[in-house]
């Protein structure tokens, strides 16, 4: 039986890392790196010191281009080496990156009248536009406080705009912030319970 060999695909903050591995043994074979275009080191910053973002095209093009150079700098490096051989794919990423999706699951980022809204983007773990959410949220939940949470960063001026997507509501920015956190909670308790 010839060898088998599986691909981790790593996304960072900064870039993306593919690397091939002997299931066998656990042997590195191959690894490549890509730093993302978009941004300063690939984030996507703002006046908003708290705001950290990525595009997400990065990680399409990421996953191409490293899975591409592993492979090929396995051929190189292992004898008989074919792509064949790969049993599976490995993804992970930086803890808490929500993506905001259309209704056909596609990068809100992707499309014209988004593609240079800092809310279509992804959101890094080191984004901390939701503070006062987080806050608010901390406070009802008794210690549960992280900014780097996935509700916090839902951006009503984007998600309001998707079919079946929290919509802010409210007319005082106090008022919008607390139906966002009921909104949260009751989506936390349907992914949960789902």
């Amino acid at each position: 039986m010839s060898a088998q060999y599986t691909i981790g695909l790593d996304y960072g903050t900064n870039s993306v890392r593919a690397l091939i591995v002997n299931v066998a043994n656990g042997a590195e074979v191959a690894a490549a790196v890509w730093g993302y275009e978009h941004g300063t080191a690939g984030v996507i910053l703002s006046r908003d010191p708290n705001l950290a973002r990525q595009h997400p095209a990065d990680y399409l093009k990421g996953a191409e281009i490293t899975i591409k150079q592993a492979l090929a700098t396995a051929k190189k490096t292992v004898k008989g080496f074919k792509p064949e051989q790969v049993i599976g794919i490995g993804v992970d990423t930086t803890g808490s990156t929500p993506l905001p999706v259309d209704a056909n699951g596609q990068p809100l980022a992707f499309q014209k009248k988004f593609g240079n809204n800092p809310a279509a983007m992804a959101w890094l773990w080191k984004d901390h536009t939701g503070i006062a959410e987080a806050a608010e949220i901390s406070s009802v939940l008794r210690g549960f406080d992280s900014a780097t949470w996935l509700s916090p960063k839902l951006e009503p001026s984007v998600t309001g705009r998707v079919p079946g997507v929290i919509a802010s509501r409210a007319s005082s920015s106090g008022a919008s912030r607390r139906s966002r956190i009921d909104s949260f909670m009751t989506l936390s308790c349907n992914i949960i319970t789902a």
